[in-house]
C-alpha cells in the first residue's frame, strides 16, 4: 500500500513498519490476534442455545455446533475459515435451528400466497403489477428488471429447477429428522447425541449423499446457472450506461482516495491490520460510485416506471370492470383510462421522489429482504466480470 504515494509524500511510522513486514507475517499476526471462541462469547454476554425454547431446538443447535467444530478441525480449512467456524459456530447453530422450526410456517404461507395468486383474475394481477411498478419501480429497479428477465428467458424452467432442489431438500430434512431419533442401543439417548463431532459429521454427510438424487441436483443446478447467466447478461446490457458511470467514478476516485485517505488509515490502524488498507479504499470507492450511479438511474426509472405502471393499472382496471359488468367503457373510445393512468403516474412519481427513493416505515421493515436483493443485484451488475 505505501508504494501508491508520491515520492514527496511523507510516510508515517506505522507505514514504515508496514513496509518491513511481509504479507505472510501480517496474516500470521492477524490470525494470532484473533480471540478465543469462548472468551469472545463471554465478553459479549453470549450464552449458547439460550434463546431456543424447546428441547429439540437446543439439541439440534448442539449438533450443528458440533458439525461446525468438526469442519474447523479439518486440515485443509484455511485459518480465517477455521476461526470463523469456531467463533460463530454457536450463533450459527441457533440460527439454523430456528430456521428449521420456522420453515414449515414459511412453507404454508408461500403455498397459501401461491393459491391466492392462482385464484386472482388476470386483469387483477396486471393491475397489482402496475401499481407496484408505479410506486416502487425506482426503488427496486434492478429487482423488477431481473424478475422480468427471468420471466422472459425461461421462468417456467427456473421454477421447475427450484422445485427439484426443494424435493431433495425435503428428502434430506425428513431423513435427518428420522436419524436424530434413532436409538439403536436402546439406552434412551439418541445415537447422534452420543458420538463425537467427527463421527457426527461423517454420519450427516453420508445421510445427505444417500438421500438426494445427484442427477436431478446437477440438472437443476445447471438450469439455474444457465438462467442466471442469461439474466445477468440481459441486465448488464440494460444497465450498461449505469455500469459505465459507476466504473468511471470509481476509477477516478482511487487516486485522490489513496493520496488523502491512505496516510490517515495507516496512522490510525494497528500494524497487523494494515494490509486491509488497499481493500478498504477500493471498496469505499466502489460503494460511492455504486450509490451515485444507481441514484441517477433510479430517478430516471421512477419517472418511467411511474408512467408505465400507472397506464398499465388503469387499463387493467377498466378491462376488469367491463368484463365483470360493473360499467361499460370502451377504452378505444374514451380518455378516462389515460386520465386515470396519468393521475396514478403523477402520484407514483411524487411518492418515490418525495421519499428520496426510500421506503417509509413500515414498508422499509417489511420489504427489507427485497432491499438486500436489490443491493446485491446492483453490485453484481456493476462490478462482476
Amino acid at each position: 500500500a505505501p508504494q501508491v504515494l508520491s515520492p514527496s509524500a511523507p510516510q508515517s511510522p506505522r507505514m514504515a513498519d508496514l513496509a518491513s513486514v511481509s504479507p505472510g507475517q501480517q496474516q500470521g499476526q492477524q490470525v494470532a490476534s484473533l480471540p478465543a471462541s469462548r472468551a469472545l462469547q463471554r465478553s459479549i454476554g453470549f450464552r449458547p442455545h439460550a434463546g431456543l425454547a424447546s428441547k429439540s431446538q437446543r439439541q439440534e443447535a448442539a449438533r450443528i455446533e458440533k458439525l461446525c467444530l468438526a469442519l474447523a478441525d479439518r486440515g485443509e480449512v484455511p485459518p480465517w475459515a477455521k476461526a470463523l467456524l469456531t467463533q460463530l459456530g454457536p450463533l450459527l447453530s441457533q440460527l439454523v435451528a430456528l430456521l428449521d422450526q420456522i420453515l414449515p410456517y414459511v412453507q404454508d404461507a408461500c403455498i397459501a400466497a401461491y393459491n391466492f395468486y392462482l385464484l386472482l383474475p388476470g386483469h387483477v394481477i396486471t393491475m397489482i403489477y402496475g401499481i407496484i411498478l408505479c410506486f416502487f419501480g425506482g426503488t427496486f429497479t434492478a429487482t423488477i428488471a431481473a424478475a422480468e428477465a427471468f420471466r422472459v428467458s425461461g421462468g417456467e424452467r427456473v421454477m421447475a429447477c427450484l422445485q427439484d432442489l426443494y424435493m431433495d431438500f425435503q428428502a434430506v430434512r425428513s431423513a435427518n429428522s428420522i436419524d436424530n431419533k434413532k436409538d439403536d442401543d436402546g439406552d434412551g439417548v439418541a445415537d447422534v447425541d452420543q458420538i463425537d463431532k467427527t463421527a457426527l459429521a461423517t454420519r450427516k454427510i453420508g445421510l445427505v449423499l444417500k438421500s438426494v438424487n445427484p442427477d436431478r441436483i446437477m440438472t437443476a443446478l445447471g438450469g439455474l446457472a444457465q438462467a442466471c447467466a442469461g439474466v445477468l447478461a440481459t441486465l448488464k446490457l440494460q444497465f450498461a450506461r449505469t455500469v459505465a458511470i459507476a466504473v468511471s467514478i470509481s476509477d477516478n476516485l482511487r487516486k485522490p482516495a489513496r493520496l488523502f485517505l491512505l496516510p490517515v488509515l495507516a496512522a490510525v490502524m494497528p500494524l497487523e491490520y494494515q494490509h486491509w488498507i488497499s481493500t478498504i479504499l477500493d471498496l469505499t470507492c466502489k460503494l460511492i460510485s455504486l450509490t451515485v450511479a444507481w441514484w441517477l438511474t433510479r430517478i430516471i426509472a421512477a419517472c418511467h416506471s411511474g408512467m408505465i405502471g400507472g397506464m398499465l393499472a388503469a387499463r387493467a382496471f377498466v378491462r376488469f370492470g367491463t368484463s365483470r359488468g360493473l360499467f361499460k367503457i370502451n377504452e378505444d373510445e374514451t380518455m378516462l383510462d389515460e386520465a386515470a393512468g396519468w393521475a396514478l403516474a403523477v402520484g407514483g412519481v411524487y411518492f418515490q421522489l418525495s421519499n428520496g427513493m426510500e421506503l417509509p416505515f413500515p414498508l422499509s421493515f417489511l420489504l427489507f429482504p427485497i432491499r438486500l436483493v436489490e443491493f446485491f443485484l446492483q453490485w453484481v451488475i456493476t462490478f462482476s466480470n
